[in-house]
């Protein structure tokens, strides 16, 4: 039987072995290999109890045998090969599917509810079992996103933005399941695309069709700001007055050549926008101006920005999701892309826990789990989605989210800590 010589290294000390060269057979999969690696753990350590690993090799798992995978990326098989392993990840489960009325275009979800937004004009906040709690009708449009603003003991606030160019600030009193409008944004001039809180959750921002860029205050008065109205849309006007008290904006930040598709707060003062004009701006809060701007080459769709690696995921309609640095000098600078979906990547979104894995959602109907240690194969295909998928959520009890033109929201347990197969 052909054998190979591999040295073998981790960056997890506690399964460190023998920096020496082993002969191996060529033909090892993951199982042998990680037979290998326990038994060389277990010389060591009379009480080391069984882990499965999974391997790199030259930064892509392995997902065949090895002289299989070598051939597959023209590794030498005559030089010692360098074998990375890493502790395996228990693949994640599906727990609930739950229905709207139409296509779900947006999740958010906190450690006890989840919100989601619909093409059928309604939010709605479901248990995390899968239980539908309450349903919140307002908008005379499409809901395009939606955003928790935060809780007390009583009541919780909420957004939702719309097609209908306004975005709702809601009170949900908890207790006696009961939900008011308590103010209607209104400034846009297109369809409100994206919305995010700060971490005061005293302020969100907004990025529109109208290629403008919002910040507003998310704190509830009960001051109407004047808006200037044609005098012409009396009856309008008359509607939204029952919806929650005017409010305008406290600053717009224009400088997007086409429609914004997707805000996020990288810090208390920095906000990034993504847009269909190939850019990702990044933006001072304080001054309203741009501080740099990120270059691609096609329509970006959804970002993600991970406070653990302080990198910037995006999606885009080229099938990719890239990953960036917002300070870098070089806006063209592309860290690393991730490749493996074949339709437009709708939505990305970091693990809040784990600093190399992050989500995405495409029109290919899969949702994938990726580490980006591996940026040709992810860890995992989730398929369980019959059509597109519009929307991935990840939340730090290791839920998954994601929300699909199929009407469906599927619920995935996810511990983005290690199988423990001894345990």
């Amino acid at each position: 039987m052909a054998q190979l010589q591999a040295r073998f290294f981790t960056e997890n000390h506690k399964y460190v072995v023998d920096d020496v060269p082993f002969s191996i057979p060529a033909a090892s999969e993951i199982a042998d290999l990680s037979n290998i690696i326990n038994k060389l753990l277990q010389a060591k350590h009379e009480d080391h109890k069984y882990v499965e690993f999974d391997f790199l090799v030259k930064g892509q798992f392995l997902r065949m045998s090895l002289v299989k995978h070598m051939e597959a990326e023209n590794i030498s098989t005559e030089e010692v090969v360098e074998i990375e392993y890493v502790e395996k990840y228990t693949a994640p489960q599906p727990e609930e599917c739950m229905f709207h009325d139409d296509w779900i275009s947006s999740i958010e979800a906190t450690e006890e509810w989840i919100l989601t937004g619909s093409y059928d004009q309604t939010s709605r906040i479901w248990s995390l079992e899968g239980k539908s709690i309450m349903t919140i009708a307002g908008h005379t449009e499409v809901v395009k996103d939606v955003a928790w603003v935060k809780k007390d003991s009583l009541s919780c606030l909420l957004l939702s933005a719309s097609l209908d160019q306004t975005i709702l600030l809601w009170e949900w009193n908890v207790e006696r399941n009961k939900v008011k409008a308590l103010h209607c944004c209104r400034g846009h001039a297109g369809s409100v695309d994206s919305i995010a809180v700060d971490c005061t959750r005293t302020k969100f921002c907004s990025g529109s069709w109208d290629k403008m860029l919002k910040i507003w205050s998310a704190v509830p008065t009960d001051e109407e700001d004047e808006i200037e109205e044609a005098a012409n849309r009396p009856r309008k006007k008359q509607k939204i007055e029952q919806l929650g008290l005017t409010r305008t904006p406290i600053a717009t930040l224009s400088g997007h050549t086409e429609a914004i598709s997707s805000v996020l707060w990288s810090d208390a003062e920095e906000i990034c926008s993504a847009s269909w004009d190939h850019t990702i701006k990044i933006w001072d809060v304080e001054t309203g101006g741009l501080k740099s701007t990120l270059t691609g080459n096609k329509v970006f769709n959804s970002i993600s920005y991970s406070p653990l690696c302080r990198r910037l995921a995006s999606g885009s309609t080229d099938r990719h999701i890239r990953l960036w640095d917002p300070r870098t000098k070089d806006g063209s600078l592309v860290l690393l892309s991730l490749t493996s979906h074949t339709g437009w990547v709708t939505s990305v979104k970091w693990s809040p826990t784990h600093e190399q894995q992050l989500i995405s959602g495409s029109l290919d109907n899969v949702v994938k789990i990726w580490d980006t240690r591996s940026c040709k194969a992810p860890l995992y295909d989730l398929a369980a989605h019959e059509d597109k998928v519009l929307c991935v959520e990840w939340t730090e009890a290791g839920l998954l989210l994601s929300g699909g033109a199929d009407n469906k929201l599927y619920s995935y347990r996810y511990s983005a800590t290690t199988s423990d197969v001894g345990a």
